[in-house]
């Protein structure tokens, strides 16, 4: 592999160059055999590497990733042995390449913090952050169990409520297969009968009928426009801006939006009590929580850390600029009396995910037979009007 070395040579100027080498210090041996001074020793590959990384945004198994180095560090290895051996044992070259550029940056002098800052889209900044922390008091393992702990929790009501819709989804899009499938290839058979053979035909028979008739001739372009449509959607639902303003509508339905808001405190209540169990500032944890926050509560956090700079209490800054239940409210008052205000604010979290949870499995049990029986009345009524004709036909000659 090709180094780069900064080095220094009796009676001449600091220069730079190249040679190869198996590691960073077969390097520096190398260079000092040539009675060179090595000032700096860099991987010539990293800042590709670095480069390859910044531009993809790769998905790295980050609570796999603490799970697993907690264990090997904790069984006595070294950090730089902790990595190799992460290395060694991985299969996918994304994350073998994530890897292998946190290892050459802990290998040119680096913190662990401060090689994972370099690529942010693996690493996020509350994770380098609780990393930072544990490397100034030593309790690394420990902060690797309480993110992926955090992790497991944060993930836990998202995991939920997307299991709850998946139902909902298969439903609503099978229901609409078939009426797309009644709209456009049996009804309009249907019309060619009736034309013929039926007179008596009623008014919503008849309605249906035209519908048919009118899908059968522009069926082509009505798909190329729903397809358009979803396509459009899609799009600008995966900008950040408009997901942002329909965040925002969100936050305006009088039921809806309380769940929300409730679902937003439960996940700044979680992740502050782990940055503050890391021993982050309040100020710094405050900054770092901000994004997790829905649109509609970010200029209430910024007034709660005005009034906290100001000298107001952290519960009484957060009751003020409307960042508590009353549930939470109490239970951090209990926690700056006794000290343990990390420990209330995941009490808190806690209370409020099973709360979620609880309303999530409610809204579903009612919502799942509902949508059912909306779609069976809605497919039975147009097989229904289409049979009708038929069966008073068939009165008609008994």
């Amino acid at each position: 592999m090709q180094y780069q070395l900064r080095v220094l040579r009796e009676g001449h100027a600091p220069y730079q160059f190249e040679l190869d080498a198996s590691s960073i210090e077969d390097a520096r041996i190398k260079a000092e055999q040539q009675g060179l001074i090595v000032l700096q020793v860099k991987s010539s590959a990293s800042a590709i590497i670095l480069q390859t990384l910044n531009q993809k945004n790769i998905p790295f198994p980050l609570m796999l990733f603490c799970q697993e180095f907690r264990v090997l560090f904790e069984a006595g290895l070294s950090v730089m042995d902790v990595l190799h051996t992460l290395i060694d044992k991985e299969t996918n070259s994304a994350i073998k390449l994530i890897l292998q550029q946190l290892l050459m940056a802990v290998q040119e002098g680096k913190t662990l913090s401060q090689a994972m800052s370099l690529n942010t889209n693996a690493f996020p900044t509350l994770f380098i952050a609780t990393i930072s922390a544990a490397e100034t008091t030593s309790d690394l393992p420990e902060a690797l169990l309480r993110y992926s702990q955090y992790l497991e929790n944060v993930d836990l009501l998202k995991k939920r409520i997307v299991s709850a819709s998946v139902y909902p989804a298969i439903v609503t899009s099978f229901g609409l297969l078939v009426l797309a499938f009644l709209v456009v290839f049996v009804i309009p058979k249907f019309s060619k009968i009736y034309a013929t053979q039926v007179t008596n035909i009623s008014t919503s028979t008849k309605f249906l009928l035209k519908v048919g008739d009118f899908s059968q001739h522009y069926g082509y372009i009505i798909l190329g426009l729903l397809v358009a449509m979803i396509a459009a959607l899609i799009i600008m639902i995966s900008r950040p801006e408009i997901r942002a303003k329909l965040y925002d509508a969100l936050w305006k339905i009088p039921f809806l939006g309380n769940k929300v808001r409730v679902y937003h405190l439960a996940r700044f209540y979680r992740t502050f009590s782990m940055l503050l169990k890391s021993g982050i500032p309040v100020m710094n944890g405050l900054a770092m929580v901000e994004s997790l926050l829905g649109a509609g509560l970010k200029n209430n956090l910024q007034k709660a850390k005005k009034l906290i700079t100001e000298g107001q209490q952290f519960s009484q800054a957060l009751s003020e600029a409307e960042l508590t239940t009353p549930v939470a409210m109490r239970l951090f008052n209990v926690g700056e009396k006794t000290g343990t205000l990390d420990k209330m604010m995941e009490r808190a979290a806690s209370f409020h995910e099973e709360e979620m949870i609880r309303w999530v499995d409610r809204f579903t049990k009612i919502f799942e037979p509902t949508l059912m029986a909306l779609i069976g009345i809605l497919i039975g009524g147009i097989v229904l009007m289409m049979y009708m004709p038929i069966f008073e036909l068939a009165s008609g000659i008994q």
